[in-house]
């Protein structure tokens, strides 16, 4: 067995904790049965419901998300970074371990859940139910280990409200796919249909598969930051295979049915290429936030391009500038193969895709520029906050009779779109390019700061996928 599996349940399934779930459980639902006149009903299937989200949405992702944080900060993660484990053994091991108790009690609550739906119920709808209930209180738990292994990278010192956000986070991703997939008059209807790359399937089907792919990229995930953090060396292609799988994943929802009590049965996602941008676009942002930006990272970076070592480049370059002609050549393909779609209200959209991603460019180049501009390179809520004002707040203060004209210098969603749309963003390329690659000679290419001799992570930050 894992050695630090079998540690994990040897912490984690205590003798009094054995004794004290089942009791507990027991008594609850022995009560409930009682109420209901010795039967289970809707009432004890709420009960179990509101017990296995107690137990592994809230407890589950919190054992999740401090699985590594309090190994850190009790200052006993760095002899277990130096054992022979591999980085899957020590991720699954991690996230499996710390939360092997909760799901104890999360399987009998649905099996109390099961029980009490079992006259109601189809078996083909029972089963999906059930299987939605596990299969999304594994991705929140996923979601949440992997943000936390993310979050290591960056900082070393964490708190409850550090813990509390990862939650956030895992629930977040996990909630919707959980809600949208039971939230159906019986999974056979037309109203409970989404239409996904030409195929019709039920909502609880595809919610199935939402799951079951992204508890596997997160996963791999895992793995890949596990790595980082052992010091062993990992490629961008696994971050590259993601963005491209999203493109195609997300590329493909054509419609979406509104509800039971509607009389037009289905909602039209926006065109294949707009959905193909907005993922693709997201992913942009999201790995900019999170990926590390400390200056030694960068600092080898900027060596291997000196020395014309590509590979070595290629390995420690950040994830974002991989992925923004990643984005523009996914857009640029379903533009082409879906010309269709790339017309709205007699607008061409070509314009609007290329300045999105124009602006996304821009973006990431602000946020390198505050980030360099500190020590620990942690400036990304500074440098957000600064965008949503200049995407918000800037252009509700221009005066309307001006504002076909300065738009594009704010955003690429004009009601007119023209050149200008494309050469106002990258006129401010230029501008915060110059600015960028200012500040890079100083802080990257300048003496070394004492403040900056090692990365905030121990692990090998710049090989995170």
């Amino acid at each position: 067995m894992n050695p630090e599996f079998r540690r994990l349940l040897l912490t984690e399934f205590q003798g009094y904790r054995l004794i004290a779930l089942p009791v507990s459980l027991g008594a609850i639902f022995g009560l409930t049965y009682y109420l209901n006149d010795f039967a289970f009903d809707s009432g004890s299937s709420f009960v179990a419901t509101a017990g296995y989200f107690a137990l592994v949405f809230i407890w589950g992702t919190r054992q999740a998300a401090d699985s590594v944080l309090q190994e850190i900060n009790h200052k006993t993660w760095v002899p277990q970074r130096m054992s022979s484990m591999s980085a899957w053994g020590m991720g699954w091991a991690k996230l499996a371990g710390s939360t092997a108790f909760t799901w104890i009690g999360g399987f009998i609550c649905l099996g109390v859940f099961a029980a009490s739906n079992t006259e109601w119920w189809s078996t083909q709808r029972l089963i999906m139910s059930v299987a939605l209930y596990a299969g999304t209180g594994l991705l929140a738990q996923t979601i949440c280990f992997l943000v936390s292994l993310s979050a290591i990278q960056k900082r070393r010192e964490f708190g409850r409200v550090h813990v509390v956000s990862y939650q956030f986070l895992g629930m977040i991703c996990a909630l919707p796919p959980l809600y949208i997939g039971l939230s159906v008059t019986g999974g056979e209807g037309i109203l409970d249909l989404i239409t996904w790359h030409g195929e019709y399937l039920s909502l609880p089907q595809f919610m199935a598969i939402f799951t079951a792919a992204f508890i596997g990229w997160g996963l791999a995930g895992i793995w890949a930051l596990m790595r980082a953090e052992l010091q062993e060396p990992v490629g961008p292609w696994l971050w590259a295979a993601f963005v491209v799988f999203a493109m195609v994943f997300f590329g493909g929802l054509r419609s979406l049915p509104v509800g039971p009590n509607t009389p037009i049965a289905f909602y039209d996602f926006p065109s294949i290429p707009t959905m193909v941008l907005i993922a693709g676009v997201f992913l942009i942002y999201l790995i900019c936030v999170t990926e590390g930006k400390n200056r030694i990272q960068l600092r080898r970076l900027d060596g291997a391009i000196s020395g014309r070592q590509w590979r070595t480049a290629w390995m420690t370059m950040p994830r974002s500038i991989i992925t923004v002609p990643l984005v523009g050549l996914g857009v640029w393909i379903a533009a082409s193969n879906f010309s269709d779609y790339t017309v709205l209200r007699g607008q061409d959209l070509h314009l609007i895709y290329g300045a999105t991603i124009l602006f996304a460019l821009r973006d990431l180049g602000f946020i390198y520029f505050i980030c360099l501009g500190r020590r620990d390179g942690r400036g990304e809520g500074i440098a957000l906050i600064a965008l949503a004002l200049l995407y918000i707040l800037v252009p509700e203060t221009i005066g309307v009779e001006t504002l076909d004209q300065v738009i594009p210098l704010f955003s690429p969603y004009g009601e007119n779109p023209s050149w200008w749309t494309v050469i106002a963003p990258m006129l401010e390329i230029g501008i915060i390019g110059a600015l960028l690659a200012r500040r890079w000679r100083r802080v990257i290419r300048g003496p070394v700061d004492a403040g900056d001799s090692s990365p905030p992570a121990t692990g090998n930050a710049t090989e995170q996928t």
